[in-house]
């Protein structure tokens, strides 16, 4: 849902809890709309990311383990490009 998080204030403290989450050397996987993704979700404005634009989001604590980009078929029959981020917080 990290493509709801539409101010910068939001997608900073989403990575804060991930990091009070997430043990060190845990993993994590986040989803979000890809670039060619919507521009809406239920008449809203969304973000859409790129693998690297999560991992520069998410930044040094975490290192990208793996990305994969997926097109979800809504239940309304559109197409959506998703991008999911797999990354390993560092052992510290």
């Amino acid at each position: 849902m990290f493509h709801l998080l539409t101010t910068d204030v939001l997608p900073e403290r989403y990575v804060a809890q991930v990091l009070h989450a997430l043990k060190p050397s845990g993993f994590a996987i986040v989803g979000a709309f890809s670039p060619q993704g919507p521009e809406q979700r239920s008449g809203l404005p969304v973000a859409r990311h790129a693998s690297n634009d999560l991992h520069s989001r998410f930044g040094a604590p975490f290192e990208l383990v793996d990305s994969s980009t997926e097109v979800h078929t809504a239940p309304w029959g559109a197409p959506q490009q998703f991008v999911y981020w797999f990354c390993r917080r560092h052992a510290q």
